[in-house]
This record gives structure tokens, sequence and C-alpha cells, in this order.
């Protein structure tokens, strides 16, 4: 036959305050239940069954609580006796409703005979006072506070600094524009690109050349600027013109003879150009090397 070992199992000891305590909550939970069959009752109960069941169960809870700043406090044990102190105010309340002796005026009336003299001046003192003979000081603690009907502090909005609200301005140009010189760093490189549209001119039968197809690297952006900052400097040079074409888009021509316009006052072509635009007639054009290669070339 086989054996079997059983081995005990730790039981965890309580000490005689735990023990205490948890008769303690036992009772409180007791009383908050006769509390509740007192309630049910009280409508076919006279009043004074009423109050005087409410007081032995008042009685019996001072009983159980008595000695709180003795000892160490326990959460659930005062949450329940603010609890019982509730419904005991309640089922007063209610039976005082239900008593056909005991109406609202004449509770009312029966107050302003104590605080009221004779002239009408109200002292409320004289309630306190009759309610304290009838009173008991109690132990607060934290824990029970949530159930205090505290009105908050007022929250007062820090006001903000009000800042002008700023408004979308519609992109205007310059009625002038400041002209753009040339320098002498950059003359060689002029030189070269003048040197250039000159022989694309010639290669394609002296026909206009798109402006943009000339001057965009799809490569580089920046090259794209300034191919247009130098071809400006040919056109203020008279050297080159820009004008209108078939298509609505500007086109770049060679000046064949420079003296006949000589006599009229420079003008200097500016382009705004950005990296929209240039996406844009790299796809239009189909570019993909760029026709002027003096500045890609000089600064490589």
């Amino acid at each position: 036959m086989a054996s079997f070992s059983t081995q005990n199992e730790s039981i965890p000891t309580m000490t005689p305050d735990e023990i205490a305590q948890e008769e303690r909550i036992i009772k409180l939970h007791d009383l908050i239940e006769q509390n509740i069959i007192i309630e049910q009752e009280v409508e076919g109960k006279p009043f004074e069954d009423s109050v005087t069941a409410i007081e032995n169960i008042i009685r019996k809870a001072n009983t159980i609580v008595k000695g709180y700043e003795q000892r160490q406090t326990n959460s659930l044990e005062l949450v329940l006796d603010t609890e019982l102190l509730r419904r005991n105010h309640e089922v007063i309340g209610k039976a005082i409703q239900c008593s056909s002796t005991i109406t609202d005026t004449m509770f009312c009336k029966a107050i302003s005979d104590v605080v009221c003299d004779a002239d009408g001046t109200e002292d409320w003192d004289k309630l306190c006072g009759i309610a304290l003979k009838y009173g008991r000081s109690l132990f607060t603690n934290t824990s029970i506070l949530p159930f205090i009907d505290v009105k908050p502090k007022e929250h007062i909005p820090k006001q903000r600094s009000q800042r002008p609200k700023k408004t979308n301005v519609e992109e205007k140009r310059p009625s002038t524009s400041h002209k753009l010189e040339r320098k002498d760093e950059g003359s060689a490189v002029v030189s070269n690109i003048h040197k250039e549209i000159k022989m694309i001119y010639k290669a394609g039968n002296c026909q206009p050349i798109p402006f943009f197809k000339l001057i965009i690297d799809p490569d580089n952006f920046m090259n794209t600027v300034h191919n247009a900052l130098n071809v400006s400097f040919l056109v203020r040079e008279n050297v080159i013109s820009i004008s209108k074409g078939v298509d609505g888009l500007p086109q770049v021509g060679v000046v064949t003879n420079p003296t006949e316009i000589a006599d009229n006052e420079p003008l200097q072509n500016i382009c705004r150009i950005d990296a929209k635009l240039w996406q844009r007639f790299i796809k239009h054009y189909n570019i993909k090397k760029p026709m002027l290669t003096s500045f890609k070339n000089a600064e490589s």
C-alpha cells in the first residue's frame, strides 16, 4: 500500500489588535444592516419607535468606535463608521417626514422660536448651545476627507498676452530693381557663356533659343540660378536679347549689331526661378544635359 505524506500549510496568525479590529468591522456591518431594516419599516412605525431604534444603534456604534485616539486606525473602519452616521441621519429625516405630528412648517417654527429674539434678531449661537449638549467630539482622519463636501478652489485662468496675427502678404515684384553689377572674377565665365550662346545660336540656324532650356542644368539647381544671372549681364550689355516666343515663353537671341541699340538705356533681365519652376521646365523641354557648361566647368 502506498503511503502518502501530508504537509501542514503555514496559516498566518493575527495579532490581538488585528483580531479586535476585524470584530469592530463586523459589528459595524451588522449595525448598518439594522439601519437598513429600520429605514424600510419607518413608514409603518410611530416616530418615537424609529427614533428609539436609531438611538440604540448610535449607542452601540459609540461603544465600538470608542478609543480611536489610542489605537491605529483602519480606513475601512472609518468608512463604515461614516456610512453608518450618514444613514442614521437619513432615517431620522425620513421619520420626521413620515410623522403626521411634525411637519416642515412646525420644524422651521421651532427653530425660529429658539434663534429669534422678540425684536426679530437672529442668534444662532443659542441653537449651537443646545446641539452641543447632545453632540460628541469625533476623531478625524484624512482618509475620510473625500466624504466631506468641500467646495473646490476656484481656478482663475491666467491672462495670456495677445499676439498680433501674421497676415499672409501676397508676393509682389518690385517696380524697380537694383542692377546687378558684373564682378571682375566672373568676367571670364560671362564671356565664355556669351561664346557658348553664339555657338548654339549659329548651330540652330540663328533661331531663337528657349530661355529656360538654355539656362537650366538638370543636375544642379544652383548652376541654373548662376546661368540666369550671367545671362542677365549679357542682356544688360546688349549682346543678347530676350523676347516673347510663339508659345508665350521667353526666348534668347544674339544681337548682331549692338551699336544700333547702344544709345538706348541699358536693360537687365532678372528672372525669378525656384525649384518648382526648375522641375517644371526640365520636364517641359525634356532636358537631359545642360546647354551651358562654362560655369559648371569653372567650378570644377
